[in-house]
């Protein structure tokens, strides 16, 4: 009982999770990566008890992302985890190599949260908000602390 416990706990959006996630694209010199990029950056992929089974964490955000629309393939394409390469079968999961990119919203959300004021307002002030207001709390936020500087120009 007391896993099943602690998977629950584990399944709330977590913003630093996220950030890192969007962060691998976004710094990486090329246009797509596919999922070895999120190894390199420390991304726990396989599951620690079962390396034939997928990371619970790794699978929720990846397909609150794709849900959202802020991944997609080459092709522009993401409407299931199919389309980024990952399948499940009854024994083991499988990730295939597909490039991924960050849509405009993934750009525009991967931007917010490189803001550490964004960033941190996010985490303390909506931990516990649905991903549709953390995520347009993200742009209200960046769009503030824009104006703010664009007004300190502009004096």
């Amino acid at each position: 009982m007391g896993v099943i416990r602690s998977w629950r706990e584990s399944l709330k959006i977590d913003i630093d999770y996220i950030s890192k996630l969007l962060n691998t694209i976004i710094e990486s010199p090329a246009a797509h990566i596919d999922y070895h990029a999120w190894e390199k950056a420390g991304v726990q992929i396989s599951s620690k008890e079962n390396s034939n089974k997928f990371d619970e964490q790794f699978i929720f955000h990846i397909q609150l992302l794709l849900e959202n629309r802020l991944l997609s393939n080459r092709e522009l394409e993401a409407y299931s985890l199919n389309d980024l390469g990952i399948s499940f079968n009854k024994s083991f999961d499988s990730i295939i190599d597909v490039p991924i990119r960050l849509t405009q919203n993934g750009h525009n959300f991967a931007n917010a949260l490189k803001n550490k004021e964004v960033l941190l307002k996010l985490k303390t002030e909506l931990k516990d908000a649905p991903f549709k207001v953390v995520f347009e709390g993200s742009q209200k936020l960046l769009q503030h602390f824009f104006k703010k500087k664009i007004d300190s120009l502009i004096e």
